[in-house]
Order: C-alpha cells, then structure tokens, then sequence
C-alpha cells in the first residue's frame, strides 16, 4: 500500500510539472484534460490512505446500584478462575483515529449515565411535590349593556355642544388677535403723525447712515417674544441713542367687574338763568390748535 501511495505521489508531481512547463503551448482541452488527470491522481491518494479499523464494542453502563448487588456466585467463581488461569490475548496496536473513536464513544456513555441519573432525581422532586386541591370556582357572570335612544340623543348633544363651545372658543382667539392688530396699528400710526409734525432730530436717519460713530443702548434686551413692539430713540449724549421697544398690543383690556358698587345719586343742578329770566347760551367751541387741526384737515381729505 505505501509503494503505490508513493508511485500515485510521484506521477501526481510529475503532471503538476509537466503542466506548469507546457501550459503556454497547450489549447484549452489539454488544460482540461490534464486538470482531470491530477484531480483524479489526488484521489486515488487520498482514499487509497485511508485506515480501516473496528470501532471497540461498547462497553455496557450499570443503570444502577443494585444491578451490582444481584451477581450471582457462580459468575464470581467463573471470574476468580479466568483471574488465575488468563488465557493470552493478542496485542493489537490502536491507531489515532480508533483511540479517538474510543474517547468519543466513552464520552457518550458518561454523558447518558448523568442524563439518566439527573432524570431519576427530577422525577423524585416532582413526586415529592405537594398536591394542592382548589375547590371553589369562581364562575364570570354575564354583563349586558343596554343602548336606549335617550341615551344616544344624549351623547349626540353632549358631542354637538362641545364642538360648539371649542369653535367659539377659536373665534374669539381670532377676534381678540384681530383686534390687537388693529390697536397696534392705531398706536403706532398716531405716534408716527405726531413725530412728523414734531420738529426734532431724525436719529433713524442718522443711524442709518454708515460710519455714523454713536452707540445704540437697546432697552429691554431680551424683549418678551409675541407681542408687536415699538421702537423709540432717545439722544442721550453726543456719543449715545437709547433704543427703548415698548409693546403695541397691550394696556388696551377691558376690565369687566361684576361687583355693583351702591352710589348715592347726584344732586341735580339748578338751571342756569340770566338776568333776562331765559337760560343762559352755550359758550362757543375753542379755537383748535394749528397743527391738530391741519392733521385732521389732511386726513379727512385723504
């Protein structure tokens, strides 16, 4: 066996050679060809290498303690016999692979002896276990619910006057914004007609001029965000503006007061009669003042 491993070996090489050399001068069916060649080569090596050998007779476990106890005395005697007169037994080398084979079938047998042993433990503790008995039963009763149509118009209503209660909720935040927005204008435009009637310096301008050398001082700093703000500026030196932001939309709430508070009623004024017997004229309205009056002469005509 070992001469023809060595002569499969040597022609193996020798066509692992050959198609190293050669391979630049041969066609494809050649590389093909040759490639079976060494594929079969390797093979025949390898099967022809392979040991056979006899997996040793299991040996058998005891299952338990008292399978021990029950020998018979003429086994023993058959045993003391064989001990005094053992007949010669042939000496057998184990190659790798059976002391291999030996360890796992030996590794097998202990695995199945601690399985059976912790299985014969788990059965004691579960027939050792209590037995507890549960008498009463506790049977669900039937629950019905019943669905008139007074109580379905009910629950209609009910839904319909929340809707209404949330969507008037939502027109009145619209109306109140609106008319935040409208007094914010209003403010903000009678304080732009009296700054364009009011001759004073324009520091809009000069801020807005580049290179303009003056330090603004904002007041507040962080001013309260969601309101409409109003931006007035004040010379302090020749260096210094003050920028002061005052809200638009607030100072402008009615306040509803549902306490009534008991006055006594005014005493009546005696009529004004002249010296003539007949009551006196109503005086003559006051002259208005020039640039109030020319305001209003331009917004009436706007």
């Amino acid at each position: 066996m070992g001469f023809l491993r060595n002569t499969i070996a040597l022609a193996f090489v020798a066509t692992l050679l050959f198609y190293f050399v050669s391979v630049g001068e041969m066609d494809e069916n050649q590389q093909w060809i040759t490639i079976g060649i060494m594929v079969a080569l390797g093979l025949v090596y390898i099967l022809s290498g392979t040991p056979s050998f006899e997996l040793p007779a299991q040996v058998a476990t005891p299952s338990s303690s008292s399978s021990t106890d029950a020998i018979s005395e003429p086994e023993i005697e058959s045993n003391a016999v064989d001990e005094l007169n053992p007949e010669p037994k042939p000496a057998k080398a184990m190659s790798l692979k059976e002391r291999k084979a030996a360890k796992i079938l030996a590794a097998q047998q202990a695995q199945r002896a601690a399985m059976a042993s912790m299985s014969g433990d788990e059965e004691e503790a579960i027939d050792a276990l209590p037995m507890v008995e549960v008498e009463t039963v506790h049977v669900a009763d039937e629950y019905v619910v019943e669905v008139s149509p007074e109580s379905v118009e009910e629950a209609d209503i009910q839904a319909t006057v929340k809707e209404r209660a949330s969507r008037h909720s939502e027109i009145r935040a619209r109306i109140e914004a609106r008319r935040r927005s409208q007094m914010a204008d209003i403010r903000a435009s009678t304080s732009r007609m009296w700054e364009e009637h009011v001759v004073r310096e324009d520091l809009v301008a000069a801020l807005q001029n580049e290179g303009h050398g003056l330090t603004v001082l904002d007041e507040p700093l962080n001013p309260d965000p969601g309101h409409i703000y109003g931006a007035t500026f004040i010379r302090i030196d020749d260096q210094r503006i003050l920028k002061y932001r005052s809200q638009l939309d607030a100072g402008f709430e009615a306040v509803i007061s549902d306490e009534v508070v008991d006055e006594p009623s005014p005493l009546e004024l005696p009529p004004l009669i002249g010296p003539d017997g007949n009551p006196l004229p109503l005086p003559d309205l006051p002259s208005p003042s020039g640039a109030l009056a020319a305001l209003k002469m331009e917004m009436d005509e706007d």
